[in-house]
């Protein structure tokens, strides 16, 4: 803390002291360095969404290489295949430093950047939960000319059954007495790099990479490179296997409606490198194997996303967002659905400014 104080006292000296730039010092700003995707399936958001699947809905899940069928057929959940989803969370810069003077790259930002969410999907009636996922992230965030934007960081994704998928689970002749909270998909602790690029106005491109580290905890373990604590349990893994997450993107915003805000269009492609672990039964039966192993001619693993939205006034937007991949909470990684969703969305954009000499 005192080094951080230090460094403060020296830049704003600094400040004070050349007129050649101004400088600003926020405490805390809603408007992130750096902006995730309205299309990304875990952004930190405050919305709510209802959504109908035409493709695909989560009828078994795996617990590393044991498959859980759904029994019950008679629930709502099952027979109509609608769901609400909510987001909570957000996105906040902190302690940003920008400078801005006459140069091709100003006005330059630096500083902290954190954000937190949770996931959830119910079942169509709103009623018990079949799955949430938490994930936060912290790091640096730079950006420059209000043109490209990066940021670097500690990435944790955790995902879990909710009490729903329990309750429905618990009348399963297939579900042993030992079914318990170790029955939970989780990938955790990893690190990310993000780039964002505005190459012309309206227009901005971006892209992810998440990386595992040694510590990082993945169940089910196939997915697990050799390297990490945990090892893996899928055959012929190469030690070149990362269990990369890949993500790429584009979106235009234009203020079509005079009245209102922004118009945005969102388009997020992910690619998973478990798409090269082959670990479905109906996988294991074509291979004639009776265990997940890694197929270095199988693709990677793609989903794709895209989201409309319409910015209503200074916090409200109204979203529609298309979805073609896995479910959306990552505990179904095995299902692959296609759904299309309607909901409205809040938008913060408070900023507290410490100091700025332009004022």
């Amino acid at each position: 803390m005192k080094k951080l104080f230090t460094i403060l006292v020296i830049l704003i000296s600094a400040a004070s002291l050349f007129a050649s730039f101004d400088y600003r010092l926020e405490l805390l700003s809603f408007k992130p360095t750096f902006k995730e995707s309205s299309a990304d399936r875990s952004r930190p958001a405050l919305d709510f969404q209802y959504a109908g699947v035409y493709k695909g809905y989560p009828e078994y899940f795996y617990q590393n290489e044991n498959k859980f069928t759904f029994n019950d057929t008679e629930k709502p959940w099952r027979v109509k295949p609608f769901f609400a989803i909510y987001h909570i969370g957000e996105t906040l810069s902190l302690f940003r430093n920008t400078f801005t003077f006459d140069s091709i790259l100003s006005p330059i930002s630096l500083g902290l950047e954190v954000h937190g969410s949770l996931t959830s999907a119910m079942e169509g009636e709103v009623a018990d939960t079949i799955g949430y996922d938490g994930v936060y992230f912290y790091g640096l965030a730079a950006s420059f000319a209000d043109k490209v934007a990066l940021r670097f960081g500690y990435n944790h994704y955790c995902s879990h059954y909710g009490d729903g998928t329990y309750k429905y689970m618990e009348k399963g002749s297939e579900v042993t007495p030992e079914f318990g909270e170790w029955y939970k998909y989780l990938r955790m602790d990893s690190l990310l790099f993000g780039l964002s690029v505005n190459p012309i106005e309206y227009v901005r491109l971006f892209g992810e990479v998440t990386f595992d580290m040694k510590s990082t905890h993945v169940i089910p373990e196939i997915f697990s490179p050799s390297w990490t604590d945990n090892g893996t349990l899928a055959e012929g893994v190469p030690s070149s296997y990362n269990h990369l997450f890949l993500v790429f993107g584009a979106e235009i915003k234009y203020p079509i409606f005079k009245n209102l805000g922004f118009t945005s269009l969102s388009y997020q492609v992910k690619a998973y490198e478990e798409g090269k672990i082959a670990y479905k039964e109906e996988d294991l039966a074509e291979a004639g194997k009776d265990k997940a192993f890694y197929d270095p001619d199988r693709p990677w693993e793609f989903e794709h996303t895209f989201n409309l939205s319409q910015k209503v006034n200074d916090i409200l937007s109204f979203d529609v967002t298309w979805h073609m991949g896995r479910f959306i909470v990552n505990m179904y990684y095995s299902t692959r659905t296609s759904y299309v969703s309607v909901g409205a969305r809040l938008n913060f954009d408070t900023t507290v400014t410490l100091f700025d000499t332009a004022e």
